[in-house]
């Protein structure tokens, strides 16, 4: 009989994890005493969001390939480290299946698995593969992408390994009541709320913008409340300077209730991660997407394109300047916040994006 464990490899940030945390909780649906190890990162941020959930985490050494060949040395040590650790815990754990998240902490984990004779997926929700996704690719059984373009990405003969099933988010996100979201965060139920976040990593860009705004905002305050939430580095500042202009809402330096956020936002201004993408489809929230602007191939850009086509998102460029980036919000944000019957089209527009069965359809095929 085959072992009842999974390994799920990936972390690094939220983007990576969560999508992971939505099929592991689809696979305990499916069989309730499932067992999941979470080969993650050694970075906080994963353990942040991991420790208070009933999986097992194993932080692994691996680095994400440097930049600089300096930096070459630390990356092969943490490389091998985790090759070992992971044919240890293969050859313990006999696994069931392993599935890559993607990112620098998926490679050896997956690699390893798949030598060792263990079937193995990848998760890919962006719309273009990061290296970790384009080097595994031809050595695991499925691929499980967000966007049908994404099968061009890969080479011919591995295009027939990948299923087009959405990108998985957890359950919970479209449980979630907007009464309680706004007991939760101490709101004003009679005010729409604007949810402004930058993802696990956040993004100063953002809370920059959104203070050069602040007078603007501060007269909406009759009918608009922010929600932001910047990081502890930012929280202090960001909340005095939010209070001194007059805007109404709430700072937070982190958010452990996301599925409450997004019960809560009536229009949310954030980043184009994979994973912040199906989570407003998912929610049906409309949203304005700076995408992270650093990328060679604008992966975020090509992520919020189908939002963008549908008319549930209108993508702004971050030109990494709080002035010029202040100017854009100022045309394209201001405009829908000061229209209810326009907001109203866009979460309409944002319904008919969902895909909500994508954790289900990853967790049967690593059951099978």
């Amino acid at each position: 009989m085959k072992s009842n464990t999974y390994i799920f490899a990936g972390g690094g940030t939220g983007g990576h994890l969560y999508p992971g945390l939505a099929v592991a909780e689809a696979l305990r649906r499916i069989d309730p005493d499932a067992k999941v190890i979470f080969a993650c990162s050694s970075r906080p941020i994963d353990r942040e969001i991991l420790d208070p959930l009933a999986y097992t985490p194993l932080p692994q050494p691996i680095q994400p390939f440097p930049r600089r060949i300096t930096g070459l040395w630390r990356f092969w040590r943490g490389w091998r480290g985790s090759l070992t650790l992971a044919k240890d815990c293969i050859s313990r754990e006999q696994p069931r299946a392993v599935l890559g998240l993607g990112g620098f902490a998926a490679g050896a984990m997956v690699r390893t698995a798949a030598k060792m004779g263990v079937r193995t997926a990848l998760l890919n929700p962006d719309a273009i593969p990061g290296r970790a996704n384009a080097y595994l690719a031809k050595r695991v059984d499925a691929i499980f992408t967000q966007f049908a373009s994404t099968a061009n990405c890969f080479p011919t003969h591995v295009q027939t390994k990948v299923r087009c099933v959405g990108c998985p988010v957890r359950a919970q996100l479209t449980t979630a009541t907007r009464e309680d979201a706004i007991q939760h965060f101490q709101l004003d139920a009679n005010k729409k709320t604007l949810l402004v976040f930058g993802g696990s990593t956040l993004a100063a860009n953002l809370t920059d913008a959104i203070v050069e705004l602040a007078g603007e905002l501060a007269e909406l305050r009759d009918s608009w409340q922010v929600l932001l939430i910047v990081g502890a580095e930012r929280q202090g500042d960001t909340d005095d300077a939010m209070k001194q202009a007059g805007v109404a809402g709430v700072v937070l330096s982190y958010c452990d209730r996301m599925d409450f956020a997004y019960a809560a936002a009536d229009l949310a201004l954030c980043r184009g991660g994979a994973g912040t993408i199906a989570e407003l489809s998912a929610t049906a929230t409309p949203a304005v997407i700076l995408p992270y602007p650093h990328h060679k191939d604008r992966q975020q850009y090509r992520n919020a394109t189908d939002l963008a086509a549908a008319g549930a998102a209108i993508i702004v460029d971050d030109v990494c300047d709080a002035t010029k980036n202040a100017a854009g919000l100022r045309e394209e944000l201001l405009p829908i916040l000061q229209n209810p019957s326009r907001l109203d089209e866009m979460r309409q527009n944002a319904q008919t994006t969902s895909r909500t069965t994508a954790a289900k359809d990853v967790a049967e095929w690593l059951r099978r």
